[in-house]
């Protein structure tokens, strides 16, 4: 009963590429990347359904394509990091409002999540072979943030319904930072 969404496609994407080996020149592989592209919203970033939700979206998008093999010189992909670096906080973390989901919108939060800040560095990561400024900024945020008590670290970021039902799990705050980490290290450490 749910119709496809960029976050699941990216999701699967990521999936047959990093695990099964399959890129864009397997035609299915290639069907989803393209239906992906082609979902793009006009400031770069894509719409999430089952995570709050332009940052979780594009996270899901960036890191499907890539491992797809999509290049990080491709026009979409360009404009996807542009986008989440735009919307970076002044403390170099990630933050969004569930009220994007109702506004079908990118609405900022008044601060950084441990969740969301995970998914914008782990998209980053995806896509730059040497970490920059922002990425290394977003990193010490990203500990800083496993460190603090309290604050938005319980701000819901899981959609259940869009609009009317958001979820705060309770590990989000622990898995998808130490992904983000673990892949960080992976790729930039010697």
């Amino acid at each position: 009963i749910d119709p496809s969404t960029p976050d699941l496609t990216g999701r699967t994407l990521e999936f047959l590429g990093n695990y099964a080996g399959l890129d864009i020149r397997h035609a299915l592989v290639r069907k989803g990347a393209d239906w992906l592209l082609d979902r793009q919203e006009k400031d770069g970033s894509w719409y999430g359904r089952w995570g709050v939700c332009y940052i979780y979206g594009t996270w899901a998008a960036l890191t499907g394509l890539t491992a797809a093999g999509i290049p990080a010189d491709h026009p979409s992909v360009r404009s996807g990091t542009k986008w989440l670096l735009e919307i970076r906080h002044a403390d170099g973390g990630w933050g969004e409002s569930c009220a994007s989901d109702r506004h079908m919108r990118y609405i900022p939060l008044a601060g950084s999540t441990p969740s969301q800040t995970a998914w914008a560095l782990d998209a980053l990561i995806s896509v730059h072979e040497t970490p920059n400024s922002a990425i290394d900024q977003g990193i010490r945020r990203l500990i800083g943030l496993l460190r603090e008590e309290g604050g938005l670290a319980a701000y819901p970021t899981g959609a259940g319904l869009p609009g009317v039902f958001y979820s705060h799990y309770h590990s989000y705050r622990y898995i998808w930072p130490l992904l983000a980490l673990s892949h960080y290290r992976n790729k930039y450490s010697p």
